[in-house]
């Protein structure tokens, strides 16, 4: 609308008093234009919710009747069943959780609720622990959920994990004219369990001593299912007696038991394992703690001739010159390790040809003639705090260069500053790239993860995936591996984004992911001063106090 004012329209003037009269009698009839467009909206505002109203109600119609028919009402129960089934975690137990299955498939209607129950193997397996609040009704609550859980299982296999630290004892009454105390709480959950041991298949204790020496009881005959256990003790504050004799124990002695997971320092040779059917063996924790020294290490593993998984933590050598004759291990697929002392002879006595996976923590002197006697490796996990440059190119050659897949280097949380350089700088960095008249080290490499990024130049990380990737793409002979993935932490600020010049190799699929510590943050103006006044900060000397 055209204004004899437009061209003091969005400025500061300050119009005269005519011009203020003259301004006012302009706006007269836009105003009333504007109550009647407002009227005119708020008719129409009414027609359109009575359409929404009409609209709802139809919807609704539809939608009640659409749900009649629709697809998963129609699924046969069998096939829910197993579509229950495939919601169930895979990687651990399941949990007394209304958030996930199978509780929850439990709670979408009565059909759905009568299938979750009427299938056993949603309820077969189970994570238990301790309720936040341990008042004893809730811990009754419990223990009886576990017995119903359980109980809904029939007679399915059952996979039970349970992890209980608080070792208190409480009184527990199961009624309150009861006068008769019941067990402490982890003794009680362990009698509910027993029932149920006959069809026990894998289990895992993370409990106390005193609770676990209620399944002294159990014999032999009495868990014909069970493959695998998982035994981790803490001592109670009721603890009597911390060094258990497990030899009486008929629950390690099952005949179909093949899995065994301890703490290294709980670790006795006399526990009445069924040695020669074990394929899998885990004595962890750190290794100053551990039980195992170099002997004792190797006299087990030589009574496991189909171990396929170990994992060992092993002690400071013993000052006796180790005498066992080496130990072949044919089955062994993965193996880990965490030696106390440079000068372990362990590896020098165990011959594993067919070793895949390889995790090691901790200095050993014989790494490089182990390497290179495991022609089949293809993941290699190490930490490279305590090697040097020279050391370290000789780990990197002696592995196998046609298997070789996957590298990890890891500092294995030594402070920067506790050692006076780290070997993987730019210099190691560069073995891996290939030049133009020679091979590079590991040519099947395809993926590489650095969590000790203390000397390497993001400029040589880069130049380190342009020509392997460029070399790769040659197809050539001798031509290297492509690169799949590169994950590199560096202990200090970003330098150069180096994924800026390789977002061809990017788009090509290659997944690359760098940490850099944060910067420092920029001084503020305001740092120093609070916010407001501290209420308990006396005045400024030379004010008046106020009463």
């Amino acid at each position: 609308m055209a204004s004899p004012f437009a061209q003091y329209l969005g400025t500061n003037y300050c119009p005269t008093d005519a011009e203020v009269l003259e301004i006012k009698n302009l706006i007269v009839r836009p105003i009333r234009q504007l109550l009647s467009l407002d009227e005119e909206i708020a008719q129409l505002r009414k027609s359109i919710e009575k359409l929404e109203e009409s609209r709802e109600i139809l919807s609704s119609y539809v939608a009640e009747h659409s749900a009649l028919i629709s697809p998963i009402r129609r699924i046969p129960e069998d096939v829910l069943s197993e579509i229950f089934f495939a919601c169930l975690p895979t990687h651990r137990n399941c949990v007394m959780s209304a958030s996930e299955a199978p509780v929850l498939l439990g709670r979408i209607c009565s059909l759905w609720r009568a299938v979750s129950l009427a299938t056993p193997r949603l309820w077969a397996s189970l994570h238990i622990v301790e309720p936040r609040n341990n008042a004893a009704n809730k811990l009754i609550q419990r223990f009886d959920a576990t017995k119903m859980w359980l109980g809904r299982s029939g007679r399915c296999p059952l996979s039970i994990s349970i992890h209980w630290e608080n070792f208190n004892v409480i009184p527990l009454y199961r009624h309150a004219e009861q006068a008769e105390m019941l067990p402490s709480p982890p003794d009680l959950l362990m009698n509910e369990l027993i029932p149920f041991a006959g069809r026990w298949k894998h289990v895992k204790f993370v409990t106390s001593r005193a609770a676990f020496q209620v399944l002294a009881q159990i014999a032999v005959t009495d868990v014909p299912m069970l493959e695998s256990i998982v035994v981790y003790l803490q001592n109670g504050h009721h603890s009597t007696n911390h060094n258990a004799d497990w030899t009486q124990y008929g629950i390690f002695n099952g005949p179909c038991v093949s899995s065994f997971s301890t703490l290294a320092q709980e670790f006795k040779d006399s526990i009445p394992l069924r040695w020669s059917l074990l394929t899998e063996l885990v004595l962890t924790g750190p290794h100053w703690e551990s039980s195992l020294d170099d002997e004792k290490a190797l006299q087990t593993l030589s009574r496991c001739p189909q171990l396929r998984i170990c994992e060992l933590s092993i002690n400071i050598p013993s000052f006796t010159p180790l005498q066992h004759p080496p130990v072949e291990l044919l089955q062994l697929d993965s193996l880990k390790l965490e030696l106390g002392d440079m000068n372990s002879l362990f590896l020098t006595r165990l011959f594993v040809p067919n070793l895949r996976n390889f995790v090691l923590q901790g200095p050993v002197n014989s790494l490089p003639p182990f390497l290179a006697s495991c022609e089949r490796l293809e993941t290699f996990d190490v930490g490279i705090s305590q090697f040097d440059k020279a050391s370290l190119s000789e780990v990197f050659c002696a592995l196998s260069p046609q298997t070789m897949h996957h590298l990890a280097l890891r500092d294995h949380g030594w402070p920067q500053g506790m050692v006076s350089s780290y070997p993987f700088d730019d210099d190691i960095l560069a073995m891996f790239a290939p030049g133009r008249d020679s091979q590079c080290c590991l040519p099947s490499l395809q993926t590489l993860t650095v969590v000790a990024g203390h000397e390497i130049s993001d400029r040589a990380l880069q130049q380190f995936v342009v020509s392997r990737m460029t070399m790769a793409g040659t197809g050539g002979y001798g031509a290297p591996s492509s690169l799949k993935r590169i994950r590199v932490q560096f202990y200090r600020p970003m330098k150069l984004d180096i994924k800026a010049g390789l977002q061809l190799f990017l788009d090509e699929g290659l997944e690359i992911e760098t940490r850099y510590m944060p910067l420092p943050p920029t001084p503020s103006p305001w740092m120093g001063l609070p916010d407001a006044p501290h209420p308990a900060r006396p005045p400024p000397t030379g004010y008046p106090v106020q009463w």
